[in-house]
C-alpha cells in the first residue's frame, strides 16, 4: 500500500495548523480530510474511512480525549496521534493508554512529523494484514477448535468429516503435544453422539491397582475403602464416546478385560459378577509405535488390530510449518482476552522466528510460548515482537544452536535440543518439561532413552 491509499483527518480549532499540515502530508502522497472540531470530525468518520486521525489535545467544543474515545468505539484500529502545544506528560501518559498511537508537541519538526505519521501508517498496516489473516483463518481454515491450512491438515479434515458419522473404532497417532484429544472431541462432536458424554481416560496417569476401578467402577465393600459403589469411566459414557489417551500404557493385565469391551461391549465393575452393557464409541490415542509394542511384548495384537480399524497419523508442527502463522495468530486472540492486553497481532520478524523453530513440543509448546509472550506485554503494547518472545525459543545464549544440519537424524536433534533446555534449567526437570510442553514422564522416558547425563 502506498501513501495515496491512506486517508488522514486532521483535526485543529487553528486554521493555519491545519492548512500548514495539511500541506506537508499531502506533500508527501497521503489524502487529507480536514475538521475544525471534534463533532465535526465524528461526522467525518461517520460517512468515509479514516486510516490516522491527527487531533489537537485541546479544543473548546471537544476535547482530544473524549474524540478519540468516541472514535475508537466506531473503529478500534484507527491510529490516532495527539498534536498540543502544551508539554503536558500526565496527558500524554493518560492518551497513550486510553489508545493513542504517539503524543507530539506541537514544537516538532516537519521530519519528526512525517516519521510519526509513518510509523502510524505503518501500524495500520499490520493490523489491516492481521484482520484479513483473521478473516481468512474463520473462513477457510478453521474446522471446529482445529485450525490448518496445510495439505496435511486439510487432507485429516476431510477424513474426519467421513468417519464421524460412523461407529467406528479410530486409532490416532502422533507425538505428544500435536492435540489428539482436540482432534478426539471434535469427531465426538460431529457424531452422532455429540449430545452424550466425551468421557477422556489418560491410561498412562492412573496408578496399576486403580485402574480397573477407574474403568470399570466397584462395588460398595469390594476392597478396603470401598464405601460406596462407584459408576466407572465406560459406565459413565454410555452412549457417548470414550477416549483412550495414551492407550500403549495400558497395563498387560488390565488389555484382557479391555478386550471384552472392545469385542462384547459389556464389563463387569470390580466385586460384581454381573455383567454392565454399554453403548459406547472408542477413539484411542498413541505417540508409540503399537505395533513395535506388540513386537515387545508389551501390548496385544488382537486388540491392535481391534483399536486400528481407522488410523490416522496427526503431523508434528515441524511438517506443516504453514499452519504456525494461523496458530500463533489464534492463540493470541484468545490469550489476549484472557489476560485483558491490548496485543493485536504478531510483527513478521517474531513469526519469522516462530516459523523456523522446530516446536519438538508442538502445538502445546507454541500455545505455551504465546500465552507466556501476552504475559509479560505491557497493557498497551499492540504488536508482540522477538522481544517478547522466550529466550530459549530465539536461541539466545545457548551453547547448542537449534538448527539440525543435513545429516542429522530427528533422534540426534531432539537428544541436543533437550540436553540443552536441562541446561538452561540448571537440571530443572519440571521446568524443563514446561518449556518443551510435555508431560514430565515424557521427559523422564526421553531422558532414559537417550541417556542423557544431567
Amino acid at each position: 500500500m502506498t501513501n495515496n491509499e491512506f486517508t488522514i483527518l486532521l483535526v485543529d480549532d487553528e486554521k493555519s495548523i491545519r492548512e500548514t499540515l495539511k500541506m506537508l502530508l499531502t506533500d508527501n502522497g497521503y489524502k487529507v480530510v480536514l475538521a475544525t472540531d471534534g463533532f465535526e470530525a465524528l461526522d467525518v468518520l461517520k460517512n468515509q474511512f479514516i486510516d490516522i486521525l491527527i487531533t489537537d489535545l485541546r479544543m473548546s467544543k471537544m476535547d482530544g480525549i473524549e474524540l478519540m474515545e468516541r472514535a475508537l468505539k466506531t473503529d478500534p484500529y484507527l491510529g490516532v496521534i495527539f498534536i498540543s502545544a502544551y508539554a503536558d506528560i500526565k496527558c500524554a501518559v493518560s492518551a497513550i493508554k486510553l489508545g493513542a498511537f504517539d503524543y507530539m508537541q506541537k514544537s516538532f519538526t516537519n521530519d519528526e512529523f512525517l516519521i510519526t505519521v509513518e510509523n502510524a501508517v505503518k501500524r495500520k498496516k499490520l493490523l489491516e494484514e492481521n484482520r484479513h489473516l483473521k478473516r481468512k483463518l474463520e473462513n477457510n481454515y478453521g474446522f471446529g477448535q482445529v485450525i490448518g491450512k496445510s495439505d496435511k491438515m486439510q487432507l485429516i479434515f476431510s477424513m474426519i468429516d467421513r468417519i464421524a458419522q460412523s461407529k467406528a473404532t479410530v486409532l490416532l497417532s502422533g507425538e505428544s503435544g500435536v492435540g489428539k484429544e482436540v482432534f478426539a472431541k471434535l469427531i465426538h462432536e460431529r457424531s452422532k453422539r455429540k449430545d452424550k458424554n466425551f468421557v477422556v481416560i489418560n491410561c498412562g496417569a492412573i496408578p496399576e491397582n486403580l485402574i480397573e476401578s477407574e474403568l470399570f467402577g466397584h462395588e460398595k465393600g469390594a476392597f478396603t475403602g470401598a464405601n460406596q459403589t462407584k459408576i466407572g469411566k465406560f459406565e459413565q459414557a454410555d452412549q457417548g464416546t470414550v477416549f483412550l489417551d495414551e492407550v500403549g500404557e495400558l497395563p498387560l493385565s488390565m488389555q484382557v478385560k479391555f478386550l471384552r469391551i472392545l469385542q462384547e461391549k459389556e464389563f463387569q465393575r470390580v466385586g460384581s459378577l454381573e455383567s454392565i452393557k454399554t453403548d459406547i464409541r472408542i477413539i484411542a490415542a498413541t505417540n508409540k509405535n503399537l505395533m513395535q509394542e506388540v513386537k515387545n511384548g508389551n501390548f496385544r495384537e488382537d486388540i491392535y488390530y481391534r483399536l486400528n480399524v481407522i488410523n490416522f497419523e496427526i503431523p508434528p508442527l515441524r511438517k506443516r510449518k504453514e499452519d504456525i502463522p494461523l496458530l500463533a495468530e489464534h492463540f493470541l486472540e484468545s490469550f489476549t482476552t484472557e489476560y485483558n492486553k491490548d496485543l493485536k497481532i504478531i510483527e513478521i520478524e517474531a513469526l519469522s522466528v516462530l516459523v523456523n523453530y522446530p516446536w519438538l513440543g508442538n502445538v502445546r509448546e507454541l500455545k505455551n510460548a504465546i500465552e507466556r509472550a501476552v504475559v509479560v506485554a505491557e497493557k498497551n503494547e499492540e504488536i508482540l515482537t522477538k522481544n517478547h518472545i522466550p529466550k530459549e525459543i530465539l536461541g539466545e545464549d545457548n551453547d547448542i544452536q537449534y538448527t539440525a544440519n543435513e545429516k542429522m537424524t530427528l533422534k540426534e536433534f531432539e537428544k541436543i535440543f533437550i540436553t540443552n533446555t536441562l541446561k538452561q534449567t540448571n537440571g530443572n526437570k519440571t521446568k524443563t518439561a514446561e518449556i518443551l510442553g510435555v508431560k514430565r514422564q515424557t521427559l523422564y522416558n526421553k531422558i532414559k532413552e537417550y541417556e542423557i547425563k544431567i
